[in-house]
Parts: structure tokens; sequence; C-alpha cells
């Protein structure tokens, strides 16, 4: 159970460096796939950017990587 809380609070710290990427490339494959009019697929690519989105905005709320992982353990640890 630690090895995979361990590997939760390093996703967590390190948000912009797998959210931002993924983020351009969902977007980038939701546009392609709206010019051929699959639009369901399109839009399953950017729901997936904008959850990629919503982590962004949670680390900016939190304000650095370790407040990210801090407010991540504390919330584990209340439930």
């Amino acid at each position: 159970m630690t090895s995979f809380l361990d590997a939760l609070y390093f996703i967590f710290r390190y948000i912009p460096f797998w959210s931002i990427p993924l983020m351009m490339i969902f977007i980038q494959f939701g546009y392609i796939y709206w010019i051929k009019d699959v639009r369901w697929v399109a839009q399953v690519f950017y729901g997936i950017a904008a959850f990629c989105g919503l982590f962004l905005i949670y680390y900016i709320y939190a304000g650095s990587p370790d407040n990210s992982a801090r407010i991540l353990d504390s919330f584990i640890r209340n439930i």
C-alpha cells in the first residue's frame, strides 16, 4: 500500500510535467477527429484534456510540489 501511495504522491508532485504535454496531445487529436466529423471521439479527447487541465488548476492552487502532495496526504488521512 505504501508503494502505491508513494507513486501517487510522485504523480501529484510532478503534475505539470505530465499534465501539460497530455493536454496538448489530446487537444490536437480532438481537433483532428472534430475535422473528420467523428464528434464523440473528439469530445472524449477534449474531456480528457479538460481533466488534465483540472489537475493543473489544482497544482496552481496548491502552490508547490510539496503542497500538492501534502494536501493529498491530508485528504487521504482524513478519509
